[in-house]
């Protein structure tokens, strides 16, 4: 006697939800839930691993997953809007936030920001294991011990499990500073963490944080501080009201730490422990090795290793950040500083006497690197690079200008459908 087969279990397309073959009460309209999220970036390979969404979830319902270090949902998903739109490759028109506070459009669109002052600048002292002379570790370390200055700050350090990779530190004393010192290729989420950060720290009910990252976690800030969803019972007292100086680190790429490995190993005959540094020079990177030496790559060499949302990415040089420190446009052994704002400049005349610091001679270095960077966003972003434009982009939006392109959204996978049937 035949007998019928089991269903065999649906798998949704891109959009839709996966609750609709398992009830019949539909979701309410307009939401946007982590799962539009999941399609239009991770599973597209478009995150960036800023952390912001982890970080602007009220319900504590994404998480950073151990294997792939992507954001994923932990428990249920209320469908508030937050992680989609403090994301920048999702609903963060993230060219916008500079012009809000009165910047030029046309000195974003292309070009480095707002600046007050541009520094060629290195630490006063030696800085055991710093690079670059040492700037930041030294500028945060002064700031620690300023009476007027903070009372930590958000580094990245060298995960203790051997993997090389980067993950989130907060420095509370100048010693704890020079401990984090050094150069990581691979992003320390700490959006994501800093409420663990704090929750661990022995801080004054109400600190006063620095914040170092890559220009992308730096406008998570920003987005997350202009939220409109703000409400008494989620943001009374939220881990970044305490971040009060941004530092952004010019970033033309950050690199996946498998992708990585196979470049220096396969390219280079080089182990990650060999590599000191890596620094965008012309059109071409330069390796800095351990050993004092260094060898010279092609930018094409690392394409494999570079996390594909990086390429969307038109803001090398964090125009919203209150400081941005890189290397580009200073002589080796020093860093280039740009004084954005106010907040920037304060600490930066309270750090002062720690560092050799001098006016910086030309800014077209900047300037060139900035333009090729935005260049090369416009070519891979779908969507207009426009810092005039709404600063929240809407789903329907971002699927009109992506759907039917090589960065469209990717249905999850199939097996994550029990997930959300159960959590969204």
């Amino acid at each position: 006697m035949p007998t019928e087969k089991s269903p065999q279990p649906r798998a949704p397309a891109v959009g839709d939800d996966p609750r609709e073959a398992t009830t019949d009460v539909q979701p309410p309209d307009g939401k946007v839930r982590f799962r539009h999220l999941d399609e239009a970036v991770i599973e597209a390979d478009r995150c960036v691993q800023c952390g912001s969404c982890v970080a602007a979830c009220p319900s504590d319902s994404i998480g950073i997953a151990d294997s792939d270090r992507r954001p994923t949902l932990v428990k249920m998903c209320t469908g508030c809007s937050r992680c989609w739109d403090t994301c920048p490759r999702a609903g963060l028109r993230y060219e916008r936030l500079p012009t809000l506070d009165g910047a030029d459009p046309e000195t974003v669109d292309g070009g480095i920001g707002p600046i007050e002052d541009g520094y060629a600048a290195s630490a006063a002292a030696d800085v055991a294991g710093a690079q670059h002379g040492g700037v930041v570790t030294a500028l945060l370390a002064a700031l620690l011990e300023s009476p007027d200055g903070i009372d930590g700050a958000v580094v990245a350090t060298e995960a203790t499990d051997g993997t090389g990779l980067a993950e989130p530190a907060l420095a509370t004393t100048p010693a704890e500073v020079q401990e984090y010192a050094g150069t990581l290729f691979t992003q320390p989420l700490q959006l994501a963490a800093l409420e663990k950060l704090l929750a661990a720290a022995d801080l004054p009910a109400d600190p006063s944080l620095a914040l170092v990252g890559t220009p992308c976690v730096i406008e998570g800030v920003a987005a997350l501080d202009r939220s409109p969803y703000r409400d008494d019972r989620f943001d009374e007292s939220r881990p970044l009201d305490h971040v009060d100086l941004t530092v952004a680190l010019t970033c033309t790429q950050a690199l996946d730490d498998e992708g990585l490995e196979h470049v220096l190993s396969r390219e280079y005959d080089l182990d990650p422990d060999d590599v000191a540094g890596l620094d965008l020079v012309g059109q071409g990177i330069r390796i800095d090795l351990t050993d004092g030496g260094d060898e010279r790559a092609p930018l094409g060499d690392f394409r494999g290793a570079i996390l594909d949302g990086c390429l969307e990415c038109a803001d090398a040089t964090g125009g919203i950040a209150d400081l941005t420190v890189g290397t580009v446009g200073s002589a080796q052994g020093e860093s280039t500083v740009l004084v954005r704002t106010e907040r920037g400049a304060v600490a930066f005349d309270r750090a002062e006497a720690s560092l050799d610091a001098k006016p910086l001679e030309a800014l077209a270095p900047v300037e060139q690197l900035a333009q090729w960077n935005a260049d090369r966003a416009r070519e891979a972003t779908a969507r207009d690079i426009d810092p005039e434009g709404d600063l929240w982009i809407p789903y329907s939006a971002h699927r009109e200008a992506y759907d039917d392109t090589d960065r469209a959204p990717v249905a999850f996978n199939p097996a994550r459908v029990h997930q959300y049937e159960e959590w969204c």
